[in-house]
């Protein structure tokens, strides 16, 4: 739970969130709480057809986010975690690439605020040098028997140094080195203002182009572009970039491969 005195309007937040996206999306309820197990669960249990199809959830604590292959989302006060709920018209079959376009709305909002040297680890890690800034989780409701897909995107970053990143698979990195709640505060609704005006019209476009419309953006900012890496599998090779549906390119002794599974991760091969 947040300390006493600084306790805020969750309705209050709620609403200057929602009044400063109306030029991006006139109709995106933002529902804010002290603490919850995770944003992403709770959006997958809304029903579809009862609940708004397109919103956000933006927890001040979370105590049991999800990462990449049941990796534990490391959050605290200092860390902005919520989750957008998105209906789309295609199929979940042809979401392929989904995560990496949302990386690179993620990234443009973060630095519409001024901030550098921003990358994005494929498939969807954003990196400050060699630390991790944050993670996005994408999860796929039930299909639906319209043929619409709901999907829930996870995304955390962290505003300040954790209090423990031992258990993170890179060391943290964050946004601001001020610690202080009041700024923390502050720059939480900042920050999610900037990225959601990046992500809504990104949602958008996927469903009418899919990632094509995203790649070069992503090429731009990729981690370790030109360099020699390896999969977790052991796999080493040349990152070349990823294709038209967002997998992984590697030019490897042989020929150029090519690796959609969201269970690889990828480092730099000196490491």
């Amino acid at each position: 739970m947040m300390p006493e005195n600084h306790q805020e309007d969750l309705q209050g937040i709620s609403e200057r969130l929602e009044a400063s996206l109306q030029s991006t999306h006139s109709d995106f309820p933002v529902f804010v709480v002290a603490e919850t197990e995770s944003t992403n669960t709770d959006l997958l249990r809304l029903d579809y057809q009862t609940h708004s199809k397109f919103c956000a959830l933006l927890a001040i604590n979370q105590s049991g986010g999800r990462g990449r292959q049941g990796r534990t989302w490391l959050s605290d006060e200092g860390s902005l975690t919520f989750s957008v709920r998105w209906q789309f018209k295609r199929s979940a079959a042809t979401l392929s690439g989904l995560s990496l376009a949302v990386a690179v709305a993620t990234l443009a909002g973060i630095e519409s605020l001024g901030v550098t040297g921003v990358a994005i680890k494929w498939p969807n890690d954003l990196l400050i040098g060699s630390g991790k800034l944050g993670g996005i989780l994408l999860e796929i409701g039930k299909p639906l028997s319209d043929g619409l897909t709901h999907a829930v995107i996870g995304i955390g970053i962290n505003i300040r140094p954790l209090a423990d990143s031992s258990k993170s698979e890179l060391k943290a990195a964050a946004l601001l080195e001020d610690r202080r709640p009041e700024q923390i505060h502050k720059q939480r609704e900042a920050i999610l203002v900037a990225i959601l005006k990046q992500l809504i019209p990104t949602l958008i476009q996927f469903d009418e182009e899919g990632f094509a419309a995203f790649r070069q953006n992503w090429m731009r900012k990729a981690a370790w572009l030109g360099e020699m890496v390896v999969l977790s599998t052991g796999t080493k090779g040349t990152l070349i970039g990823v294709d038209q549906d967002g997998a992984l390119l590697l030019e490897t002794e042989l020929c150029i491969e090519r690796f959609l599974s969201g269970d690889l991760s990828l480092r730099p091969a000196a490491l």
